[in-house]
């Protein structure tokens, strides 16, 4: 009698656990409203620097490939940086990806990271930049690489995840996070 109720708890659970792996959820399909910004010790250029998470955009024009798009802070300037998450593929260091809006208008940006075969992009945006992504929403982002170009579809909700990342950042301060450790251990020393 006891094996057979176990065995039935032992099916229901399993039963539980396979239907929830056949679900799947996907992060695009849901606004996020936390600022997530990550701060660590680490410094970049030694300044230090704080990021949002990455919002993944999928390659259009290319099967199973997407790119990281990422919002950063050092000082107080705000950092976009975006990876093509493919082997091999080369950005040079000039003027590579053009921004399209529903507006219309495009805007072109340059890469600020030197030539890599790593599919890095790394610039600092002006008010300006920030601003037209604030106010309007992205329909394409395009990266031109030597050999190919990368197109990207901005849905709705990463536009809006994108709106929120450049508020919260915009009024995140930079901690010093050496100085905070250092007090701790002062404090505990005592």
């Amino acid at each position: 009698m006891k094996y057979q109720q176990i065995l039935l708890a032992l099916c229901l659970f399993s039963a539980l656990f396979l239907k929830a792996q056949q679900k799947m959820t996907d992060s695009s399909e849901f606004a996020h409203f936390d600022c997530s910004i990550t701060q660590t010790k680490q410094r970049l250029d030694k300044k230090f620097f704080a990021s949002t998470l990455p919002i993944e955009l999928r390659v259009s024009n290319e099967e199973y490939t997407y790119t990281t798009f990422q919002l950063g802070k050092r000082k107080n300037k705000i950092y976009l940086y975006l990876r093509i998450l493919a082997d091999n593929v080369c950005l040079k260091k000039e003027k590579n990806v053009d921004v399209y809006f529903k507006t219309g208008e495009i805007i072109t940006l340059k890469n600020e990271f030197p030539l890599n075969c790593d599919s890095f992009f790394a610039m600092q945006l002006n008010k300006k930049e920030l601003q037209k992504m604030r106010e309007s929403d992205i329909t394409l982002i395009k990266i031109y690489s030597f050999k190919k170009n990368y197109e990207m579809d901005v849905s709705e909700i990463q536009n809006q995840d994108i709106q929120h990342y450049i508020d919260c950042l915009s009024m995140y301060k930079i901690r010093k996070s050496d100085e905070v450790s250092l007090k701790k251990k002062d404090i505990s020393q005592q």
